[in-house]
């Protein structure tokens, strides 16, 4: 059984973002959804909080002067891909007092955000203290973005990172590239589906 205290941190697995006919699609997204849905099972099966972002923009964002309308609250592109929609889950909107923690367990609990970074959730630190994390594993999209700003947020409270990298996927290979060396200079590690599912990495704290 794995040491306690992680926690998985699903990046922004959204319609909009992971399937081709999304508003802004991550290019390649939808070939990661295999290694996405493996990882939450994993989750479920040992009882592993996940802990997700999620896009929830009102029609009007000032964002979308800088990128085309995305995650519209209450569009389809908003919603979660299957893979990654557990159920239990208790969604978190982008408002303050607006966490409770939850009286039963839940599978899943999504955090609402305008910007890049998931702890621009005036409840995000409340999450944290509920959830008890000590380390995290980091997936989803898009790396250069909000996986990237999310990571930081992360590095900055004192939590270690590990982020799978055959489960992330960035919006341009340069992108990629300056993300990746950005955050293994600040010590994030790196893994692979297979390492967590088989079991070999969290036993071993990775």
């Amino acid at each position: 059984m794995m040491d306690g205290g992680w926690v998985f941190l699903d990046i922004d697995t959204q319609v909009d973002f992971m399937l081709p006919h999304g508003a802004l699609y991550v290019p390649g997204a939808e070939q990661i959804i295999p290694n996405l849905r493996a990882l939450m099972v994993y989750a479920q099966e040992h009882q592993i909080p996940v802990l997700s972002s999620a896009d929830a923009h009102a029609p009007d964002d000032p964002s979308f002067a800088q990128w085309p309308p995305h995650c519209v609250v209450g569009t389809e592109g908003q919603r979660r891909i299957p893979e990654t929609q557990l159920s239990p889950s208790l969604v978190i909107p982008n408002r303050l007092g607006a966490f409770t923690p939850p009286l039963q367990p839940v599978a899943q609990v999504i955090v609402e955000k305008v910007d890049y970074d998931i702890s621009s959730n005036p409840n995000f630190d409340a999450v944290l203290s509920a959830l008890a994390p000590r380390r995290f594993v980091v997936f989803g999209v898009a790396t250069e973005y909000c996986v990237q700003a999310s990571v930081l947020a992360l590095l900055r409270r004192g939590f270690e990172a590990a982020l799978v990298t055959d489960a992330v996927r960035a919006i341009t290979e340069e992108g990629s590239r300056k993300a990746l060396d950005l955050l293994y200079a600040r010590g994030v590690r790196s893994i692979q589906t297979s390492d967590i599912v088989a079991g070999s990495a969290l036993i071993r704290g990775i």
